[in-house]
């Protein structure tokens, strides 16, 4: 793959690859997993962790397709039978974590469910129809797990633990229920909802939509802080919001959880710099205006490290709310600045004030998002294998509206590559097969 972009070399895009290469598992089976993955980078070790593992598949599709399908069936063969995906291989939480805290857990833990949002969009490209269904079925039973194991029957939310939470939640289950678990599930409802129509699986998806549509309502009822103009998270037990505002609060402009009018509070929110530092390095993980904002250097230092540094994990899904909103100008502005605060610096996170990279220096889901935000979303390219479809619809930041901006060689499919030029804020793509059908 090749590219033309203003100030990222292809020497920068070669280091996000090589970045993404120097954390891949070849040798799985001395960890108790079939098939290749991803580890996090540095001193993670050797050990597949679900939240990385799936980050990082989101952008390897567009180097290695039959790397990340494959992939993917660890996530099935590693499930429970109660349908949870564990937090790590080894499945046991660490007695003392980063930061000299000590959770309560001991087993029982999931992640932050981000391979729901990933799964399915790696099944778009797919045309292994065995895998499609598999996956469903693993998708499924995960996500009745999260409806089971950790749903407040009194309010209709999801609860979390740490790592099914960031900032990391050191309780019990029952105790907590977050904004950025809440909205992942709602997230996976709806891409699980989607496989299960095109599957046929129509039962499934009313059930699912029902879920869905209650999980919507109370996010928006207990979750919402009319006063501040905010989402929290809320104390169950306590019966009452939480007070640390973080850029979690704006991931229900996600499927338009929010509606219009709370989001235009949240969009004048998001671009506060006294807020989130929307002019210099956005989004710090914390508002700068809380006491519990802070910055660490060096090595990863748990929750201090979720409150106030910059995180593409963050980043990425508020671009992805904007869109959802309409929110184009915003959602390219967010995009590039993420881009380029990242560009040849995949560390773990940022210093919000002057950028310097922090945590694991060559980190896998860093350099994963990297490349989504810059194909899938300046560059706008997706691609459906049923419809035989490549379609293009770029975001460009202002800033980049007069430059040549261009991919070639990009791997759509094994035996399917495409090349995209956007000049003068037009865009054009030819796809290697004269078959495939090019929307742009």
């Amino acid at each position: 793959m090749k590219i033309t972009f203003p100030n990222i070399t292809q020497s920068d895009l070669d280091y996000a690859i090589a970045c993404m290469n120097i954390c891949k598992q070849d040798h799985a089976k001395e960890y108790g997993f079939q098939y290749p993955y991803f580890t996090p980078g540095g001193a993670y070790g050797h050990q597949w962790w679900q939240l990385d593992s799936s980050l990082a598949l989101r952008g390897y599709q567009w180097i290695d397709r039959g790397f990340v399908e494959t992939a993917l069936l660890n996530f099935i063969e590693s499930q429970k039978d109660d349908g949870r995906i564990c937090l790590w291989g080894a499945d046991v939480l660490p007695s003392v974590v980063a930061g000299g805290d000590i959770p309560l857990q001991t087993e029982g833990v999931s992640s932050l469910p981000k391979i729901f949002d990933v799964a399915y969009h790696i099944l778009r490209g797919s045309t292994d129809d065995s895998l499609k269904e598999k996956t469903y079925e693993m998708l499924k039973k995960y996500l009745d797990w999260w409806f089971s194991a950790r749903f407040d029957l009194n309010t209709g939310l999801i609860s979390a633990v740490f790592e099914e939470t960031f900032i990391p939640y050191l309780g019990r289950e029952g105790e907590y229920a977050p904004v950025d678990t809440n909205v992942e599930v709602y997230v996976g409802c709806h891409y699980v909802e989607l496989l299960a129509r095109e599957l046929g699986k129509n039962e499934d998806a009313d059930e699912i939509r029902e879920k869905k549509e209650n999980l919507k309502k109370a996010i928006n009822q207990y979750l919402w802080d009319e006063a501040k103009g905010a989402y929290f998270p809320y104390f169950l037990k306590e019966e009452k919001l939480g007070d640390c505002l973080m850029a979690s609060t704006f991931y229900p402009l996600r499927l338009q959880i929010a509606p219009r009018e709370r989001q235009e509070r949240l969009l004048s929110l998001l671009t506060d710099q006294e807020s989130f530092n929307w002019d210099v390095l956005p989004l710090t993980s914390v508002s700068k205006k809380d006491a519990a904002f802070t910055t660490t250097p060096g090595e990863y230092q748990g929750n201090a490290s979720w409150s106030g540094n910059v995180w593409t994990l963050i980043n990425e899904m508020v671009v992805r709310g904007l869109c959802d909103c309409g929110e184009d100008a915003l959602a390219a502005e967010l995009a590039m600045k993420t881009i380029y605060a990242f560009n040849h610096n995949c560390a773990e996170f940022l210093n919000p004030f002057d950028g310097v990279g922090h945590g694991v220096v060559q980190y896998a889901w860093t350099a994963s998002q990297f490349l989504e935000l810059l194909i899938e979303f300046v560059f706008g390219i997706d691609y459906d294998a049923e419809d035989k479809t490549i379609t293009v619809r770029p975001r460009i930041a202002k800033e980049l509206r007069n430059d040549m901006l261009e991919i070639k060689g990009l791997q759509i499919a094994e035996d399917l590559f495409a090349d995209v030029v956007i000049k003068e804020n037009e865009a054009s793509c030819a796809a290697s097969d004269k078959a495939i059908k090019v929307k742009v």
